[in-house]
């Protein structure tokens, strides 16, 4: 028998993922807003359920379950593109999912998934990424720079950081989000100028699943975010 390598090829993108160009780069507000809706988009798209007809095949639901900064990459002009799918499920019509290995990166995992509590329901496994995402989004706004006062910006830290360190137990993790019910810190500076923006991520990492908006939802938001920034250049 001969002996099989299995190679995996993609893109280059010489900007890395989120989190290494978030490490050495400011962004400023429309940066941040091609970012954010660009990975909303592309969970939106993951999670509809296209049906085939004669001219589409079709396309199933698709849950990443280990979204974070580092499985984000982006394009030369600060697209994102959603990578390494290696922990994703693939969701068809009237499918029931049993016995589903509750997986992902502890820093970026939803309470419910900590407190062993999800279903495997569709519309409960898309939520496990939208609170995933919205960390990441927080990563973001947490390296925002408003280029009209120069407000000082902190160092680039991961979500609980902070908190518990740069390698936290699973029980590190489940004391400050599931007990003590904690949320990554958003400076007042944030807090102020982009209060939309910041209302969208307390949303996305609501404590209760059924409270976050879904992914459609976070693009129209921020389009009309987008929108409102053109009208008033």
């Amino acid at each position: 028998s001969y002996n099989c390598e299995y190679w995996i090829i993609s893109e280059y993108h010489e900007l890395g993922s989120v989190n290494s160009f978030l490490k050495y780069n400011f962004v400023n507000y429309n940066e941040l807003l091609r970012m954010w809706i660009g990975m909303a988009r592309g969970l939106s798209y993951m999670h509809e359920e296209i049906k085939p007809n004669n001219f589409n095949p079709g396309k199933p639901v698709i849950v990443h379950r280990d979204f974070k900064s580092t499985n984000v990459l982006l394009k030369s002009n600060l697209e994102p593109v959603i990578a390494d799918f290696g922990l994703s499920v693939i969701l068809y019509s009237n499918q029931h999912i049993f016995d589903l290995e509750q997986v992902g990166t502890p820093c970026y995992m939803a309470p419910e998934v900590l407190e062993g509590a999800v279903n495997f329901l569709t519309d409960s496994l898309k939520r496990v990424d939208i609170y995933a995402c919205s960390l990441v989004f927080w990563e973001i706004i947490t390296r925002w720079k408003d280029e009209s006062n120069n407000l000082e910006v902190n160092s680039y830290k991961l979500p609980y950081e902070e908190e518990v360190g740069l390698k936290p137990t699973l029980e590190d993790i489940q004391k400050i989000v599931c007990q003590q019910k904690k949320r990554p810190q958003i400076s007042p500076a944030c807090r102020s100028a982009l209060s939309q923006i910041v209302d969208t991520i307390e949303e996305c990492w609501d404590q209760d699943a059924d409270a976050r908006p879904s992914a459609s939802c976070i693009v129209e938001r921020l389009n009309s975010l987008k929108n409102d920034k053109m009208a008033q250049n």
